[in-house]
This record gives C-alpha cells, sequence and structure tokens, in this order.
C-alpha cells in the first residue's frame, strides 16, 4: 500500500520515491509490476464523474485516472503519502482531494463512479466489512477495480514482510464479490509468464529485508510495502522501465489472462 521513508543517494543521484532526481530533472520509475497492472486496468475502466482511490501509495496510476475523470478522491492511512501528493502538478492536485483516514474511518456523503484498490484488499482483516463499504459508496453501474496476490500456493517470506494477511483463489474471490452485491464479476490473472518471473527477486529481497521487517508491526508493514520494494532497484531499469516499452509484453500477457497461472490478480466488477 503506502509508505514514504528514508532518502538514498549515491554518485549524483538522489533518490526519494519514486522519483529519480537526476542533475535536476525527474524521472518517473514505474515498477514492472505495476506496469502490467495498468495495462489491464487502463484499458477497461470506463469515463466518469468522479473515481475514489483507496491507498494510492506514489500515485503512479492517479494521472491516468484523471484522463477518465473529473475529479478524484485519495484516501491512504499515510500521513507521509502528502509529501508525493505535492510532487503532483498543480493542476492535478486542483481536481484531487487528499485525505489521511483509515478507509474504515472514511465517510463520505457522494457517490463514485469507480473505486479502485490495488493491493489492498489482502492487508484488511475485515474484507467483508470493506466491500460492503465499497459498494455503499459506488454509484449504480460503477466499477470496483481491485488487484491483490493470487494463488495461496505462491504464499512466501515477501507476503510475510510486506504485511499481506492471505493471498487468494479465483473461484472463490469472485464468489466473495458476488455474495456482497457485486455483479459481471470477472477476475483476471495478469502478467503472466514475466509477473512470475519477477517473484524471484521479490523473495531474495524479502529474504534480506525479513530482520528489520521483524521488529515492525503488521501496520507498519502495511505502510512500507507500497514503497519498499523499489529502494533496491536503483538501476538502469528504473530508467528504461515504462508504459511504452512493457506495452508489448501486457498485451503478450493478455493471451493467458483467462488461465490460472499468475501470482497476481485483478478484479473488474459493478454494482
Amino acid at each position: 500500500m503506502t509508505g514514504f521513508r528514508r532518502d538514498l543517494s549515491c554518485t549524483h543521484i538522489m533518490i526519494n520515491h519514486p522519483f529519480f532526481i537526476r542533475e535536476g530533472q525527474v524521472v518517473k520509475y514505474y515498477p514492472p509490476r505495476f506496469l502490467f497492472r495498468r495495462f489491464e486496468l487502463i484499458r477497461r475502466i470506463k469515463p466518469g464523474r468522479k473515481f475514489l482511490e483507496i491507498g494510492p501509495g506514489s500515485f503512479n496510476l492517479t494521472g491516468d485516472l484523471l484522463n477518465r475523470f473529473s475529479s478524484g478522491v485519495l484516501v491512504d492511512f499515510n500521513e507521509e503519502v502528502q509529501e508525493a501528493f505535492s510532487l503532483l502538478s498543480k493542476a492535478e492536485r486542483l481536481k484531487l482531494s487528499l485525505v489521511i483516514s483509515d478507509f474504515n474511518s472514511f465517510r463520505s456523503t457522494e457517490s463514485f463512479s469507480a473505486i479502485i484498490a490495488c493491493e489492498v484488499l489482502e492487508h484488511i482483516e475485515d474484507e467483508a466489512g470493506f466491500l460492503r463499504s465499497v459498494h455503499d459508496l459506488l454509484e449504480k453501474q460503477g466499477q470496483l477495480f481491485l488487484s491483490v496476490p493470487a494463488r495461496k500456493k505462491f504464499w512466501s517470506i515477501h507476503d510475510e514482510g510486506v504485511g499481506h494477511l492471505r493471498r487468494y483463489e479465483k473461484k472463490e474471490l469472485k464468489k466473495f464479490l458476488e455474495e456482497h452485491g457485486f455483479t459481471d464479476v470477472n477476475v483476471i490473472s495478469y502478467g503472466f509468464p514475466f509477473v512470475n518471473i519477477l517473484r524471484l527477486p521479490r523473495i531474495l529481497l524479502a529474504g534480506k529485508q525479513h530482520a528489520e521487517n521483524s521488529r515492525m508491526t503488521v501496520e507498519q508493514q502495511t505502510k512500507e510495502s507500497g514503497l519498499s520494494q523499489y529502494r533496491v532497484m536503483m538501476n538502469a531499469l528504473g530508467l528504461v522501465c515504462n508504459k511504452y516499452t512493457i506495452a508489448p509484453l501486457s498485451l503478450l500477457a493478455s493471451l493467458f489472462n483467462r488461465y490460472d497461472f499468475s501470482n497476481g490478480y485483478i478484479v473488474i466488477a459493478e454494482k
């Protein structure tokens, strides 16, 4: 979900996630897994009036959403995201409301055309309560987009390190949303085989971070999980990995969406 902790520096490059600042120029870094997820979400989301994003983290998706909605509300319980929010353009910030709050405490008198919660549900103890709240906030025929870790067999030290409470199975997840009033529920296995290939380095990194994370509470791990993966990825990948270079691979991966091969799911549903 979120976090915005330490600054790291190396020769002539100051890194303050999620941006690489090189000689006064800011280069946005998008993790490969996010880019595969973004590809599937953007081509399925319907333009609307207002969106709600829960756990926006580094606001990687915000600009794309603003291209399809007039305005948006961003809810995150980690106050440190305000630093990342300040790096958005003034035009973007004028269309957005950032609310620092646990979603359980979030209240709104308005409804939303779409609600997006990427890599959030697996951190929530009361999944049913979360889905009830989301359902209440959606307008009729509004869209819900979730992304969650897939397949219980893929549970690893990485899940423990970032505060995951569970991984999901496709049929169970579809049934769970339908039981909470959602219709046209579609669960796709995105990014195969590429996100699966990236799984090994994530596990190796998690092993190295285990000692540090073991001293954190689950809440602290959750706050860190959206950003911690980037701290060690400060290499050429951060400069060449973008929506244009990943698009052909995403298109290839989409051929496998209906198969249950990936270790990540995207859920698209309507109220």
